[in-house]
Protein backbone atom coordinates (compact mmCIF):
# COMPACT_ATOMS: atom_id res chain seq x y z
CA UNK A 1 0.00 0.00 0.00
CA UNK A 2 1.60 3.34 -0.60
CA UNK A 3 2.04 5.52 2.43
CA UNK A 4 2.17 9.30 0.47
CA UNK A 5 -1.25 9.12 -0.46
CA UNK A 6 -2.38 12.48 0.78
CA UNK A 7 -5.76 12.41 -0.86
CA UNK A 8 -8.35 10.58 0.05
CA UNK A 9 -10.27 9.39 -2.59
CA UNK A 10 -14.27 9.61 -1.73
CA UNK A 11 -17.39 7.77 -3.42
CA UNK A 12 -20.71 9.62 -3.29
CA UNK A 13 -22.61 8.40 -0.86
CA UNK A 14 -26.47 7.44 -2.06
CA UNK A 15 -27.75 7.63 1.46
CA UNK A 16 -28.61 11.56 2.36
CA UNK A 17 -28.54 12.68 5.52
CA UNK A 18 -32.74 13.77 7.15
CA UNK A 19 -33.41 17.11 6.05
CA UNK A 20 -32.81 20.23 7.86
CA UNK A 21 -35.61 22.41 9.08
CA UNK A 22 -36.14 25.41 7.14
CA UNK A 23 -35.80 29.26 8.89
CA UNK A 24 -36.78 32.34 8.05
CA UNK A 25 -34.81 35.39 7.91
CA UNK A 26 -36.95 36.61 11.42
CA UNK A 27 -35.93 33.01 13.21
CA UNK A 28 -33.71 33.35 15.93
CA UNK A 29 -30.21 32.08 15.29
CA UNK A 30 -29.48 28.68 17.11
CA UNK A 31 -26.14 27.18 17.52
CA UNK A 32 -25.49 25.33 14.15
CA UNK A 33 -25.18 22.18 16.23
CA UNK A 34 -27.50 23.08 18.53
CA UNK A 35 -31.71 21.95 19.44
CA UNK A 36 -34.16 23.36 17.43
CA UNK A 37 -35.57 24.97 21.00
CA UNK A 38 -33.67 27.05 23.36
CA UNK A 39 -32.93 24.80 26.48
CA UNK A 40 -33.68 26.77 29.84
CA UNK A 41 -33.42 24.08 32.37
CA UNK A 42 -31.35 23.40 35.71
CA UNK A 43 -27.25 23.91 35.47
CA UNK A 44 -24.85 20.50 34.92
CA UNK A 45 -24.79 18.95 38.22
CA UNK A 46 -21.76 18.76 39.57
CA UNK A 47 -19.88 16.37 41.52
CA UNK A 48 -16.32 15.33 43.18
CA UNK A 49 -14.61 14.13 40.37
CA UNK A 50 -10.77 13.96 39.13
CA UNK A 51 -9.06 16.92 38.07
CA UNK A 52 -9.22 17.05 34.17
CA UNK A 53 -6.86 18.65 31.81
CA UNK A 54 -8.17 17.89 28.47
CA UNK A 55 -5.43 15.32 27.31
CA UNK A 56 -6.94 12.33 27.12
CA UNK A 57 -7.83 13.08 23.67
CA UNK A 58 -4.20 12.89 22.30
CA UNK A 59 -3.93 8.97 23.87
CA UNK A 60 -6.94 7.17 22.33
CA UNK A 61 -5.32 3.97 21.08
CA UNK A 62 -1.95 3.05 22.95
CA UNK A 63 -0.70 1.23 19.95
CA UNK A 64 -1.17 3.30 17.15
CA UNK A 65 1.69 4.27 15.36
CA UNK A 66 4.10 7.04 17.33
CA UNK A 67 4.56 9.20 14.24
CA UNK A 68 4.33 9.72 10.48
CA UNK A 69 6.91 9.81 7.83
CA UNK A 70 8.35 13.35 7.41
CA UNK A 71 7.06 13.07 3.84
CA UNK A 72 3.80 12.06 4.42
CA UNK A 73 1.22 14.46 6.05
CA UNK A 74 -2.46 13.34 6.59
CA UNK A 75 -5.23 15.95 5.57
CA UNK A 76 -8.90 14.76 7.52
CA UNK A 77 -9.88 17.99 6.83
CA UNK A 78 -13.30 15.52 4.90
CA UNK A 79 -13.86 14.81 9.02
CA UNK A 80 -13.88 18.37 9.60
CA UNK A 81 -16.89 19.72 7.60
CA UNK A 82 -20.01 20.86 9.20
CA UNK A 83 -22.58 19.26 6.63
CA UNK A 84 -21.17 16.06 8.45
CA UNK A 85 -22.31 16.32 11.90
CA UNK A 86 -26.48 16.82 12.62
CA UNK A 87 -28.47 18.83 14.89
CA UNK A 88 -28.99 17.60 18.27
CA UNK A 89 -32.50 18.14 20.10
CA UNK A 90 -33.46 17.83 23.66
CA UNK A 91 -36.93 17.86 22.80
CA UNK A 92 -37.16 13.68 23.70
CA UNK A 93 -35.63 14.56 27.32
CA UNK A 94 -37.58 15.52 30.42
CA UNK A 95 -37.34 18.94 31.59
CA UNK A 96 -35.52 18.08 34.28
CA UNK A 97 -33.03 15.99 33.32
CA UNK A 98 -32.19 18.93 30.26
CA UNK A 99 -29.03 20.91 30.51
CA UNK A 100 -27.49 23.35 27.99
CA UNK A 101 -25.54 22.98 25.64
CA UNK A 102 -22.03 23.97 25.60
CA UNK A 103 -20.78 26.44 22.99
CA UNK A 104 -17.50 27.29 22.74
CA UNK A 105 -16.72 31.35 22.91
CA UNK A 106 -14.28 32.17 19.86
CA UNK A 107 -11.58 33.23 22.00
CA UNK A 108 -11.52 30.15 24.08
CA UNK A 109 -8.24 27.87 23.22
CA UNK A 110 -8.57 23.91 22.57
CA UNK A 111 -7.34 22.60 25.77
CA UNK A 112 -9.97 24.70 27.31
CA UNK A 113 -12.83 23.39 25.36
CA UNK A 114 -11.49 19.92 25.49
CA UNK A 115 -10.76 19.99 29.79
CA UNK A 116 -14.70 20.95 29.49
CA UNK A 117 -15.55 18.24 26.98
CA UNK A 118 -13.60 15.59 29.32
CA UNK A 119 -15.75 16.90 32.44
CA UNK A 120 -19.15 16.16 30.56
CA UNK A 121 -17.71 12.79 29.94
CA UNK A 122 -17.10 12.17 33.19
CA UNK A 123 -19.99 13.41 34.71
CA UNK A 124 -21.93 11.27 32.20
CA UNK A 125 -23.81 13.77 29.75
CA UNK A 126 -23.31 11.87 26.78
CA UNK A 127 -25.38 13.48 24.27
CA UNK A 128 -23.78 17.03 25.81
CA UNK A 129 -20.56 15.78 25.13
CA UNK A 130 -21.28 14.49 21.43
CA UNK A 131 -22.75 18.15 20.64
CA UNK A 132 -19.46 19.38 22.24
CA UNK A 133 -17.52 17.32 20.34
CA UNK A 134 -19.35 17.86 16.78
CA UNK A 135 -18.89 22.02 17.68
CA UNK A 136 -15.13 21.45 17.84
CA UNK A 137 -14.70 19.53 14.81
CA UNK A 138 -16.69 21.88 12.97
CA UNK A 139 -14.93 25.03 14.22
CA UNK A 140 -11.22 26.20 13.72
CA UNK A 141 -10.16 24.89 16.22
CA UNK A 142 -8.37 21.94 14.96
CA UNK A 143 -5.76 22.14 12.30
CA UNK A 144 -6.76 19.27 9.47
CA UNK A 145 -3.94 17.44 10.03
CA UNK A 146 -3.65 17.02 13.80
CA UNK A 147 -4.97 13.38 13.17
CA UNK A 148 -4.67 12.24 16.85
CA UNK A 149 -7.20 14.61 18.17
CA UNK A 150 -9.30 14.66 14.92
CA UNK A 151 -9.96 10.52 15.51
CA UNK A 152 -10.34 10.85 19.16
CA UNK A 153 -13.14 13.20 18.67
CA UNK A 154 -14.92 11.90 16.00
CA UNK A 155 -14.77 8.79 18.17
CA UNK A 156 -15.72 10.52 21.11
CA UNK A 157 -18.86 11.70 18.87
CA UNK A 158 -19.72 8.59 17.98
CA UNK A 159 -19.62 6.97 21.27
CA UNK A 160 -21.38 9.82 22.73
CA UNK A 161 -24.72 9.19 20.21
CA UNK A 162 -24.89 5.27 20.33
CA UNK A 163 -24.65 5.52 24.39
CA UNK A 164 -27.72 8.47 24.24
CA UNK A 165 -29.74 6.28 22.16
CA UNK A 166 -28.78 8.19 18.97
CA UNK A 167 -26.97 5.11 17.06
CA UNK A 168 -29.17 5.90 13.73
CA UNK A 169 -27.42 9.38 13.78
CA UNK A 170 -23.85 8.12 14.59
CA UNK A 171 -24.62 4.93 12.00
CA UNK A 172 -25.01 8.51 9.53
CA UNK A 173 -22.03 10.19 10.45
CA UNK A 174 -20.03 7.53 10.12
CA UNK A 175 -19.88 6.78 6.66
CA UNK A 176 -17.63 9.96 6.81
CA UNK A 177 -14.69 7.44 7.20
CA UNK A 178 -15.83 5.55 4.12
CA UNK A 179 -13.67 2.97 3.33
CA UNK A 180 -11.25 2.51 6.24
CA UNK A 181 -9.44 -0.23 4.12
CA UNK A 182 -8.32 2.47 1.82
CA UNK A 183 -4.54 3.01 0.76
CA UNK A 184 -4.97 7.24 3.03
CA UNK A 185 -5.66 5.09 6.07
CA UNK A 186 -1.91 3.27 6.15
CA UNK A 187 1.52 4.17 6.69
CA UNK A 188 4.68 2.85 6.20
CA UNK A 189 6.90 2.56 9.54
CA UNK A 190 9.64 4.92 9.48
CA UNK A 191 13.31 3.94 8.08
CA UNK A 192 15.21 3.49 11.56
CA UNK A 193 12.28 1.26 13.24
CA UNK A 194 11.76 -0.93 10.48
CA UNK A 195 15.11 -2.96 10.69
CA UNK A 196 13.65 -3.87 14.77
CA UNK A 197 11.05 -5.75 13.64
CA UNK A 198 7.66 -4.37 11.57
CA UNK A 199 8.02 -3.96 7.91
CA UNK A 200 4.39 -3.45 6.81
CA UNK A 201 2.01 -0.44 6.72
CA UNK A 202 0.69 0.89 9.92
CA UNK A 203 -3.22 1.62 10.23
CA UNK A 204 -3.44 5.23 11.70
CA UNK A 205 -6.88 5.33 12.90
CA UNK A 206 -7.17 4.32 16.60
CA UNK A 207 -8.53 0.60 17.25
CA UNK A 208 -11.60 1.64 19.33
CA UNK A 209 -12.67 4.10 16.30
CA UNK A 210 -12.32 1.23 13.73
CA UNK A 211 -13.88 -1.81 15.72
CA UNK A 212 -17.12 0.99 16.51
CA UNK A 213 -16.38 2.21 13.23
CA UNK A 214 -16.92 -1.77 11.71
CA UNK A 215 -20.80 -1.94 12.98
CA UNK A 216 -22.34 1.66 12.55
CA UNK A 217 -21.14 1.63 8.55
CA UNK A 218 -23.20 -1.84 8.18
CA UNK A 219 -25.80 -0.03 9.50
CA UNK A 220 -25.56 3.31 7.77
CA UNK A 221 -24.87 1.59 4.58
CA UNK A 222 -27.67 -1.56 5.14
CA UNK A 223 -25.17 -4.26 4.81
CA UNK A 224 -25.13 -6.73 7.64
CA UNK A 225 -22.52 -8.76 6.06
CA UNK A 226 -20.49 -5.46 5.40
CA UNK A 227 -19.71 -5.64 9.29
CA UNK A 228 -19.43 -9.05 9.54
CA UNK A 229 -16.37 -8.54 6.79
CA UNK A 230 -14.95 -5.89 8.48
CA UNK A 231 -14.41 -7.49 11.74
CA UNK A 232 -12.80 -10.84 10.00
CA UNK A 233 -10.57 -7.81 8.73
CA UNK A 234 -9.46 -5.89 11.29
CA UNK A 235 -9.21 -9.83 12.98
CA UNK A 236 -6.90 -10.73 10.88
CA UNK A 237 -4.43 -8.07 11.80
CA UNK A 238 -4.82 -8.46 15.30
CA UNK A 239 -3.80 -12.10 14.93
CA UNK A 240 -0.51 -10.90 12.90
CA UNK A 241 0.24 -8.36 15.61
CA UNK A 242 -0.25 -11.66 18.20
CA UNK A 243 2.48 -13.69 16.33
CA UNK A 244 4.67 -10.71 16.17
CA UNK A 245 8.22 -11.19 17.86
CA UNK A 246 9.05 -7.84 18.74
CA UNK A 247 6.26 -6.46 20.74
CA UNK A 248 6.06 -6.65 24.61
CA UNK A 249 3.89 -9.25 26.47
CA UNK A 250 2.05 -6.11 27.61
CA UNK A 251 1.55 -6.12 24.06
CA UNK A 252 0.42 -9.37 22.70
CA UNK A 253 -2.07 -9.37 26.03
CA UNK A 254 -3.82 -6.46 24.81
CA UNK A 255 -3.89 -7.51 20.82
CA UNK A 256 -5.10 -10.55 22.85
CA UNK A 257 -7.90 -8.54 24.50
CA UNK A 258 -9.12 -7.46 21.12
CA UNK A 259 -8.83 -10.33 19.20
CA UNK A 260 -11.61 -11.84 22.56
CA UNK A 261 -13.50 -8.56 21.70
CA UNK A 262 -13.53 -8.79 18.07
CA UNK A 263 -15.30 -12.34 18.71
CA UNK A 264 -18.06 -11.14 20.84
CA UNK A 265 -18.50 -8.26 18.50
CA UNK A 266 -19.17 -10.81 15.36
CA UNK A 267 -21.62 -13.20 17.56
CA UNK A 268 -23.84 -9.88 18.16
CA UNK A 269 -23.65 -9.11 14.71
CA UNK A 270 -24.50 -12.22 14.11
CA UNK A 271 -27.35 -12.07 16.49
CA UNK A 272 -28.79 -8.82 14.97
CA UNK A 273 -28.84 -10.56 11.95
CA UNK A 274 -31.42 -13.18 12.77
CA UNK A 275 -28.76 -16.34 11.83
CA UNK A 276 -28.82 -17.99 15.48
CA UNK A 277 -27.26 -20.88 14.44
CA UNK A 278 -24.37 -19.39 12.97
CA UNK A 279 -23.99 -17.16 16.26
CA UNK A 280 -24.09 -20.48 18.04
CA UNK A 281 -21.81 -21.96 15.90
CA UNK A 282 -19.00 -18.97 15.94
CA UNK A 283 -19.99 -18.63 20.17
CA UNK A 284 -18.34 -22.55 20.57
CA UNK A 285 -15.05 -21.88 18.50
CA UNK A 286 -14.40 -18.54 20.44
CA UNK A 287 -11.61 -19.46 22.50
CA UNK A 288 -11.49 -15.72 23.95
CA UNK A 289 -8.09 -16.30 25.47
CA UNK A 290 -7.39 -12.71 25.64
CA UNK A 291 -10.26 -12.41 28.58
CA UNK A 292 -9.96 -13.45 32.45
CA UNK A 293 -12.27 -17.00 32.69
CA UNK A 294 -14.75 -15.45 34.61
CA UNK A 295 -15.65 -12.55 32.47
CA UNK A 296 -15.15 -15.41 29.14
CA UNK A 297 -17.68 -17.87 31.38
CA UNK A 298 -20.23 -14.86 31.90
CA UNK A 299 -20.04 -13.58 28.49
CA UNK A 300 -20.66 -16.88 26.92
CA UNK A 301 -23.09 -17.73 28.88
CA UNK A 302 -25.24 -13.99 28.51
CA UNK A 303 -25.01 -14.88 24.67
CA UNK A 304 -26.47 -17.85 25.05
CA UNK A 305 -29.18 -17.14 26.42
CA UNK A 306 -29.87 -14.04 24.46
CA UNK A 307 -29.63 -16.73 21.80
CA UNK A 308 -32.29 -18.83 23.71
CA UNK A 309 -29.86 -22.31 23.98
CA UNK A 310 -30.54 -22.42 28.03
CA UNK A 311 -29.23 -26.22 28.47
CA UNK A 312 -25.97 -25.26 26.64
CA UNK A 313 -25.96 -22.20 29.09
CA UNK A 314 -26.60 -24.07 31.96
CA UNK A 315 -23.80 -26.62 31.38
CA UNK A 316 -21.54 -23.68 31.28
CA UNK A 317 -22.43 -22.72 34.10
CA UNK A 318 -21.21 -25.80 35.91
CA UNK A 319 -17.43 -24.96 34.92
CA UNK A 320 -17.85 -21.24 36.81
CA UNK A 321 -17.48 -20.39 40.42
CA UNK A 322 -20.05 -21.07 43.23
CA UNK A 323 -21.26 -16.86 43.30
CA UNK A 324 -21.16 -17.08 38.90
CA UNK A 325 -23.73 -20.40 39.14
CA UNK A 326 -25.75 -19.03 41.69
CA UNK A 327 -26.34 -15.81 39.96
CA UNK A 328 -27.02 -17.56 36.30
CA UNK A 329 -29.21 -20.51 37.45
CA UNK A 330 -31.25 -17.50 38.97
CA UNK A 331 -31.13 -15.99 35.64
CA UNK A 332 -31.80 -19.25 33.79
CA UNK A 333 -35.08 -19.87 35.98
CA UNK A 334 -36.30 -16.37 34.90
CA UNK A 335 -35.75 -17.47 31.00
CA UNK A 336 -37.30 -20.56 31.69
CA UNK A 337 -40.63 -18.45 33.09
CA UNK A 338 -40.20 -20.11 36.47
CA UNK A 339 -40.43 -16.65 38.79
CA UNK A 340 -41.08 -17.61 41.84
CA UNK A 341 -38.18 -20.53 41.92
CA UNK A 342 -36.18 -17.56 40.71
CA UNK A 343 -37.09 -15.11 43.31
CA UNK A 344 -36.13 -17.40 45.99
CA UNK A 345 -32.53 -17.75 43.95
CA UNK A 346 -32.29 -14.13 43.89
CA UNK A 347 -33.32 -13.35 47.93
CA UNK A 348 -31.04 -16.68 48.81
CA UNK A 349 -28.26 -14.89 46.69
CA UNK A 350 -28.82 -11.37 49.13
CA UNK A 351 -28.83 -13.28 52.00
CA UNK A 352 -25.62 -15.58 51.42
CA UNK A 353 -23.42 -12.17 50.09
CA UNK A 354 -23.68 -9.03 51.91
CA UNK A 355 -22.79 -5.79 49.70
CA UNK A 356 -22.28 -7.95 46.87
CA UNK A 357 -21.40 -5.12 43.60
CA UNK A 358 -24.19 -6.28 41.39
CA UNK A 359 -26.54 -6.04 44.71
CA UNK A 360 -28.97 -3.85 42.60
CA UNK A 361 -29.33 -5.58 39.64
CA UNK A 362 -30.12 -8.14 41.69
CA UNK A 363 -32.64 -6.65 43.84
CA UNK A 364 -34.25 -5.54 40.51
CA UNK A 365 -34.36 -8.82 39.10
CA UNK A 366 -35.75 -9.73 41.78
CA UNK A 367 -38.28 -7.05 41.62
CA UNK A 368 -39.06 -8.23 38.37
CA UNK A 369 -39.78 -11.98 39.19
CA UNK A 370 -41.94 -10.74 42.04
CA UNK A 371 -44.29 -8.46 39.52
CA UNK A 372 -44.58 -11.63 37.35
CA UNK A 373 -46.19 -13.72 40.40
CA UNK A 374 -48.58 -10.90 41.19
CA UNK A 375 -46.73 -8.98 44.14
CA UNK A 376 -46.72 -5.96 42.83
CA UNK A 377 -46.87 -3.86 46.19
CA UNK A 378 -43.46 -5.88 47.27
CA UNK A 379 -41.56 -4.71 43.76
CA UNK A 380 -42.90 -1.28 43.95
CA UNK A 381 -41.03 -1.42 47.32
CA UNK A 382 -38.02 -3.12 46.14
CA UNK A 383 -37.60 -0.71 42.93
CA UNK A 384 -38.18 2.59 45.75
CA UNK A 385 -35.77 1.75 47.96
CA UNK A 386 -33.00 1.80 44.65
CA UNK A 387 -33.98 4.55 43.77
CA UNK A 388 -33.62 5.89 47.70
CA UNK A 389 -30.00 4.39 47.17
CA UNK A 390 -29.39 6.80 44.41
CA UNK A 391 -29.39 4.24 41.73
CA UNK A 392 -31.48 4.67 38.45
CA UNK A 393 -30.25 2.83 35.73
CA UNK A 394 -32.30 2.72 32.65
CA UNK A 395 -33.75 -0.60 33.17
CA UNK A 396 -34.70 0.54 36.76
CA UNK A 397 -36.91 3.30 36.03
CA UNK A 398 -38.03 1.58 33.40
CA UNK A 399 -39.53 -0.92 34.98
CA UNK A 400 -40.67 1.23 38.49
CA UNK A 401 -42.17 3.07 35.79
CA UNK A 402 -44.50 -0.25 34.48
CA UNK A 403 -45.20 -1.04 37.92
CA UNK A 404 -46.75 2.75 38.54
CA UNK A 405 -49.03 2.23 35.55
CA UNK A 406 -50.11 -1.27 37.01
CA UNK A 407 -51.01 -0.25 40.57
CA UNK A 408 -52.03 3.33 40.79
CA UNK A 409 -54.26 5.50 38.59
CA UNK A 410 -51.50 8.69 39.38
CA UNK A 411 -49.30 6.97 37.42
CA UNK A 412 -48.50 10.28 35.05
CA UNK A 413 -47.81 12.24 38.68
CA UNK A 414 -45.47 9.05 39.99
CA UNK A 415 -43.60 9.48 37.16
CA UNK A 416 -42.57 12.69 36.94
CA UNK A 417 -42.16 12.79 41.01
CA UNK A 418 -39.55 9.51 39.43
CA UNK A 419 -38.08 12.02 36.81
CA UNK A 420 -37.21 14.77 39.95
CA UNK A 421 -36.16 12.47 42.30
CA UNK A 422 -33.97 10.99 39.17
CA UNK A 423 -32.48 14.28 38.39
CA UNK A 424 -31.34 14.96 41.87
CA UNK A 425 -29.24 12.86 41.88
CA UNK A 426 -25.32 12.97 41.93
CA UNK A 427 -23.54 12.39 38.63
CA UNK A 428 -21.14 9.93 38.91
CA UNK A 429 -20.13 9.55 35.19
CA UNK A 430 -21.10 5.60 34.61
CA UNK A 431 -24.83 6.74 33.43
CA UNK A 432 -25.94 8.47 30.85
CA UNK A 433 -27.53 11.65 32.03
CA UNK A 434 -29.17 12.81 29.24
CA UNK A 435 -31.70 10.27 29.47
CA UNK A 436 -35.05 10.66 26.77
CA UNK A 437 -38.47 10.17 28.32
CA UNK A 438 -38.92 6.43 26.94
CA UNK A 439 -36.96 5.31 29.91
CA UNK A 440 -39.77 6.62 31.89
CA UNK A 441 -42.67 5.68 29.79
CA UNK A 442 -43.68 9.01 29.20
Amino acid sequence: MEATVSRHSRNASRSSRPRSTTKGPLDQVDDPLGTETVNISSPLRTTALPELFGTSFENLDPLAPDDLPPTVEKDLSFLLRYEVYHSLSQLDIPHALRSEFIVPASSESLPTTLQKLEQLLAEGHFLLAAHLSGTILSSSLLKPTDIRRIFALFYTRLACLQLSGNTIIAAQESKALEDLTSAFYYVEPLPDKSDKGQTYPRHIVPWPLRALAVRLQSIGFGDSRRGIGGLYEIGLEARREILRTDISPAERQLWRERLADLGVRNVNALIEMGDLNAAKQALDSMRMSGMPNDLRTSSKVLLLVLIGDLDSARRLCSEGTETEQGFFNALLSMAEGQYSAAADEWRSLLERERQRPDEAVIQQNLAVCLLYTGHLNEAREVLESLIQKQHSFPSLVYNLSTIYELCSEKAGKLKAELVETVARQPARGDLNLDRPSADFKI
